[in-house]
């Protein structure tokens, strides 16, 4: 019963926050056919956990800097409806209020039936949601690193549904699994938001952009269900894996694998900010008729808030968003310049706002840049030509999306020989596909150049179909820049740009199958009013082909979602419940009422005592401090080193922790334990297989008092030696 009562709970206030965010929406989102409304939840919450954030350094992070930070944003929310006393209208209303609650309750149910917060990297996200809740300052420990904080990683995420679970006081393995559910509503009421207001208002579309990016998968998922079910093949690591690892050594998710995988990594988490800009953005480019691209301070405040957000959630967004934004208002303040001819004011009031939006999209985040010290990335490296994306890999996962891209690119064209110049500009890319070792140019260039066309043709103009253009040029620059270099980090060999095309193909992802769902309603309404009597027998004949290709495509694509849902649920055989610890009933109950009774009783961030090996990351190991976000000291080693920690100091750790446990001598224990500061030590049933523990030393009530004892024991060290 008291997990329903969360879930109403926290459905609730999400609710309220979007209603209370709703005048500042209207504001940001005004030349928008929703004014903004599908955005104001997303955004509420952007700005309840910025002021939350913000204050804490001045009265630390709790419920009471988090409620401060509610009642703020509802006084200025006040204050503006009170001038403005404008209500969306009631089909914007319903129609979002019914896709947010679909959105969120359908995978809220899929979350029931998939719970478990094990294997992958699911301890990682759990302890860093943990650690992030936990914090009483910023950045928050780091749990698997004593007296090491979260300065070389993007918490924001984190913190976003951290805030409202630390509110609402959510338990935190129930709080995971409703994180996901209300990443997949937001991102889902936000594109429908956007497929609504890129057509002018048609809800058909708005779903079908929803369920175009969100839903759908790629053509890898057709062909390993022809493999399991008609050929018998064994699939390795389950049915729904390898359409994220279709490129060979590289990991390719898109929006449906990142939800049904259930890993609440940052790139998860970031999406619906990603598209609260997005759809800013698109605000910026449909103001025809004004004179600046914002019309107000207020407006100006908010998208810098928005745009600045994103680095502290995903790093790895921020550039990207950062470039549509320089391309919007360039297009913005050309426009501008076409119908004043006044061209130094244009230029003027360009670069003033790029500065303006580039200083206030940092400066709000200053605390969060001055403890910020990446140690992951080492700048960049050229990709091999061995290692380069093929075309046939390519199509296997955007096949769809290219086929509606380049049919409605090709409609944009209005040269009388265009197949003839179409051709030639095909030759022409498979030319330099071959001397540059790049196949992908064969795709890449005609995309590219046709979207930027049709983009710079649309300046005068700055139609939806415009925008769409520009989101299909920047996805083809991603990509070609994905073939050409990569993000240099600690892994290397044949894995080397494994995280750049992680990263980066998402915004792939998202911006083709958005540019794909209007591309099919531009297409559809061009071509549904001739009849195809009036028309030449090839041509009712092409059209026929086109219109069975496409269903076929759609349902080809469809295959993955339902197929992946099904084999996930079947496989984990879970109990329906949103108890993310509830499989370790099973596996270890001593654990599981251990630390149920560490998350119930033990506040603040001491150090706890738990095994660690050299081999421990995507192990059972770290499971208190990834279930308590308490620090240990030391965690997940091979991540560890990949956050740049130091090889020796790891290895040191892992010695100490050995000595703890295993050694005779209470001094050097309590030598050890002063030295990380250690408050509890954990003994469980993993402890005592990996060390020959000597308990002797801990019974001494001197230094220890045994706080809990069952198959776990539980000491608190009650002063330092």
């Amino acid at each position: 019963m008291l997990e329903y009562l969360h879930v109403i709970f926290w459905f609730i206030f999400i609710e309220m926050i979007g209603l209370i965010s709703m005048p500042l929406a209207r504001i940001a989102g005004d030349r928008l056919a929703d004014r903004g409304y599908s955005a104001a939840r997303t955004l509420g919450i952007v700005l309840v956990t910025y002021l939350a954030w913000l204050f804490s350094y001045v009265w630390g992070f709790n419920r009471r800097t988090i409620l401060i930070s509610v009642l703020l944003l509802c006084l200025i929310s006040g204050i503006i409806y009170r001038k403005q006393r404008i209500l969306p209208e009631k089909k914007v209303l319903f129609s979002n209020e019914l896709v947010f609650a679909a959105g969120f309750f359908l995978f809220l149910l899929i979350r029931m039936h998939l719970p478990e917060i094990y294997r992958h990297e699911k301890f990682m996200d759990f302890a860093f949601l943990n650690a992030v809740t936990r914090t009483s300052s910023f950045p928050p420990a780091d749990p698997w690193f004593a007296g090491g904080s979260l300065e070389f990683y993007y918490y924001f995420g984190y913190l976003s549904v951290g805030v409202p679970g630390k509110l609402l006081s959510v338990e935190p393995s129930m709080l995971f699994n409703l994180a996901i559910a209300l990443t997949f509503a937001l991102s889902f009421n936000l594109l429908f938001g956007f497929g609504y207001n890129l057509t002018n208002g048609k809800i058909r579309y708005g779903l079908l952009t929803a369920v175009s990016v969100i839903l759908l998968g790629n053509l890898q998922g057709l062909k390993e269900f022809i493999s399991m079910y008609f050929t018998r093949e064994t699939v390795p690591m389950g049915y729904y894996w390898s359409s994220s690892r279709v490129i060979p050594y590289t990991i390719n998710e898109f929006p449906y694998f990142s939800f049904i995988h259930g890993d609440l990594h940052s790139h998860m988490l970031a999406i619906p900010f990603q598209l609260l800009v997005l759809a800013f953005l698109l605000n910026i480019y449909l103001g025809k008729d004004s004179d600046r691209a914002f019309e107000s301070m207020l407006s100006f405040l908010m998208f810098s808030i928005s745009i600045g957000y994103l680095f502290p959630s995903n790093s790895w967004d921020f550039p990207i968003y950062f470039g549509l934004t320089f391309a919007v208002i360039f297009a913005f303040y050309y426009g501008h310049y076409i119908h004043k001819k006044s061209l130094s004011k244009s230029i003027t009031l360009f670069f003033g706002t790029i500065f303006s939006v580039s200083t206030f999209s940092l400066i709000p985040y200053l605390p969060f840049y001055l403890s910020f010290k990446p140690q992951a990335a080492g700048g960049f490296d050229f990709v091999l030509p061995e290692l380069r994306t093929t075309i046939g890999e390519f199509l296997i996962l955007f096949s769809l999306f290219l086929f509606l891209t380049f049919s409605f690119l090709a409609n944009r064209l209005e040269f009388r020989r265009k197949t003839q110049y179409f051709i030639l500009l095909t030759g022409i890319s498979a030319f330099f596909a071959r001397e540059w070792a790049i196949s992908l140019l064969v795709i890449l260039l005609p995309l590219f150049t046709l979207s930027l066309y049709s983009f710079i043709k649309d300046l005068p103009e700055r139609s939806s179909a415009g925008f769409v253009s520009l989101l299909i040029s920047m996805a083809a620059f991603i990509a070609l820049i994905c073939e050409i270099i990569f993000l240099d980090d600690p892994i290397s060999g044949t894995f080397a740009r494994m995280n750049t095309v992680f990263k980066f193909y998402m915004h792939l992802w998202i911006f083709l199958a958005i540019a794909a769902s209007y591309s099919f309603y531009d297409l559809y309404f061009r071509y549904r009013t001739p009849l195809e009597n009036s028309l030449p027998t090839s041509s009712v004949y092409g059209k026929k082909i086109l219109t069975f290709s496409l269903m076929l495509l759609v349902l080809s694509c469809s295959v993955f979602p339902v197929v992946s849902t099904l084999t996930r649920i079947e496989d984990m055989n879970a109990k329906p419940a949103l108890d993310g610890m509830e499989y370790m009933k099973k596996l270890d109950r001593g654990d599981y009422d251990a630390i149920k009774w560490v998350q119930e009783n033990v506040k603040g961030v001491p150090v706890i005592l738990e095994a660690s090996s050299d081999d421990s990351s995507y192990r059972y190991t770290s499971r208190v401090s990834a279930n308590t976000g308490l620090p240990t000291i030391i965690g997940w080693t091979r991540h560890e080193r990949f956050w740049g920690r130091d090889n020796e100091e790891i290895a040191k750790r892992l010695e100490d922790v050995n000595i703890i446990y295993s050694t005779s001598s209470e001094k050097k224990a309590l030598e050890l334990m002063n030295k990380y500061n250690v408050s509890y030590v954990y003994i469980g049933q993993l402890e005592r297989q990996m060390y020959d523990i000597k308990t002797d030393k801990f019974e001494d009530e001197t230094y220890f008092e045994p706080v809990y004892q069952s198959s776990v024991r539980i000491y608190k060290v009650k002063k330092k030696f």
